[in-house]
């Protein structure tokens, strides 16, 4: 989230939204700090970057540009005229339609008309259901087209007459099941919220993935295996006589030609699953044309084959070759749920061109080990205390070290070495004591002064270090519980909490030495 307001309104935003997930590393930015990071920090930062608020447009543009140049596909919606940058840069920019600037518009690529981001998830699960119709029209149609040109390739060149087991007709009618009762059919399911739980595509990933290939070249096999069975084994089977007789060669060319139809009709439904999805017929009652276009296929069939006659070659076929032919055709189910069992990496060795790792995954956020410690030893406790005495007591504990700090870090104040404090005038004596005289070091001049505060800081190292500790300890144990903090609080991963107390005791003597 890229914000102008605040530090403290963005981040209870975001952690309402989920967005800022300080339990998995997230960060919290400020965009001046954003600006000063170099090459390197951001290699280290931006990653784990979550929320950047009081941003600028250059701030928006430069986080923009850094994700895009490191291989991200990056979406931004914004509606003011400052967000023009960003929108123009990212890869696909989202600008509300009513509360939106022209500028905003313009420089989007597409205009939410309801200024609803519940349309920008429906635009993400369209987006997600039209690459994969696209993706299980080709899975179908491949496989028909490999299917198809091996047979008639390999029945032309084994046939004395050197003619096909498909005739031209019968093969338009089988491309008309293909190209557009099958795009159609599967192009027709409707968007699921099961689509938005999978991981986005990388960019550049293969339009025909590794797991399509296996169904194509699976479906393929069985497919050439069962036309070759059928067109060389038909005699025995059904004890026909092709050489001498041309009605038994009509008969067992519309039996392959028949047998060929249902298989392609069967596998419609495994093109239905894309990722090794169990169940083919998952939700095919919502997708009224899907079994409509199936019932058309399925007469229209019927009717070439037993009516067809002359004008598609057929003849019509007995009850046993419709057996044979519907069986072969159904086997085309148990093959493709045979081959979504398969681990597709059993079978990478055949095409290892075709990359499997498709989607892209975020990178682990892990928490620094300091907060990471705190955290374990406030989950170790928050199992013998309540929340409520939890609480209470960690607000005690803020309270307590805060005015301790205050009190003992006042540029008002000194500590004497009986440790109790003395002020520099009556106005600001303490209660109770308007009337006691000012020491002597009270009413020296202010070098002297801030020479005394010098020792006492040095002199008191060990006390200050308590304070300091103190003081940072609630606001890493509220990082812990989830209330987050900024990056500049975060230690890094090298640094301990002494090391972090240290450094915070040399910043303040640098602050009392310059005053």
């Amino acid at each position: 989230m890229v914000t102008g307001d605040n530090m403290l309104t963005a981040r209870a935003i975001a952690t309402q939204c989920g967005i800022f997930t300080p339990g998995m590393g997230g960060m919290v930015l400020e965009g001046p700090k954003f600006r000063k990071l170099t090459p390197e920090q951001m290699e280290f930062i931006i990653p784990r970057l979550q929320v950047l608020a009081r941003s600028s447009p250059e701030d928006k543009r430069m986080l923009v540009e850094w994700l895009r140049a490191h291989g991200e596909v990056v979406s931004v919606t914004g509606d003011g005229t400052n967000d023009g940058p960003a929108l123009k840069a990212a890869n696909v920019g989202f600008s509300m339609g009513i509360a939106g600037t022209e500028v905003a518009k313009e420089a989007s690529s597409i205009v939410v008309m309801d200024d609803n981001f519940k349309s920008i998830v429906r635009a993400c699960m369209w987006g997600r259901t039209v690459n994969d119709a696209v993706k299980k029209f080709l899975q179908f149609q491949l496989t028909v087209n490999v299917t198809a040109v091996l047979i008639a390739f390999v029945s032309s060149v084994a046939d004395p007459e050197e003619k096909s087991v498909f005739t031209a007709i019968q093969l338009l009618w089988i491309n008309l099941i293909m190209d557009t009762f099958a795009a159609l059919a599967l192009s027709t399911d409707p968007p699921t919220m099961n689509l938005l739980d999978r991981y986005p595509e990388k960019q550049g990933s293969p339009l025909i993935t590794f797991t399509m290939w296996k169904h194509i070249i699976g479906q393929s096999i069985f497919q050439v295996v069962v036309c070759f069975l059928t067109l060389y084994a038909a005699d025995d089977i059904f004890n026909l006589h092709t050489v001498e007789s041309s009605q038994d060669m009509t008969v067992l060319r519309t039996l392959v030609f028949n047998t060929f139809a249902w298989m392609q009709i069967f596998n419609e439904f495994n093109c239905r699953v894309l990722h090794n999805e169990l169940n083919c017929f998952k939700d095919i009652h919502r997708n009224i044309f899907f079994v409509g276009i199936i019932l058309i296929s399925v007469v229209g069939q019927v009717i070439i084959v037993q009516w067809g006659g002359v004008a598609f070659q057929t003849t019509a076929l007995g009850g046993k070759y419709w057996g044979f032919s519907i069986a072969g055709g159904f086997l085309s189910l148990p093959v493709g749920l045979v081959l979504r069992l398969v681990p597709d990496q059993l079978i990478w060795w055949m095409i290892p061109f075709v990359s499997q790792d498709v989607y892209k995954k975020p990178q682990s956020l892990e928490w620094q080990p300091p907060a990471q410690n705190l955290r374990s030893k406030l989950a170790q406790s928050s199992s013998d205390n309540d929340d409520d005495n939890n609480s209470g007591m960690l607000k005690a504990s803020m309270a307590k070290f805060s005015a301790r700090f205050t009190k003992t870090q006042s540029p008002d104040t000194l500590v004497a070495d009986n440790g109790m404090p003395q002020y520099r005038d009556n106005a600001q004596a303490a209660p109770g004591h308007a009337d006691q005289p000012l020491s002597d070091s009270q009413n020296a001049a202010p070098a002297k002064r801030n020479k005394t505060r010098r020792k006492r800081s040095v002199s008191n190292d060990s006390r200050a270090r308590d304070v300091a500790t103190g003081t940072m300890l609630p606001l890493m144990v509220a990082t812990s519980i989830g209330i987050g903090m900024s990056t500049s609080a975060m230690p890094p991963s090298a640094m301990t909490i002494e090391d972090l107390v240290d450094q915070e005791i040399e910043k303040r003597d640098q602050v009392d030495d310059s005053r």
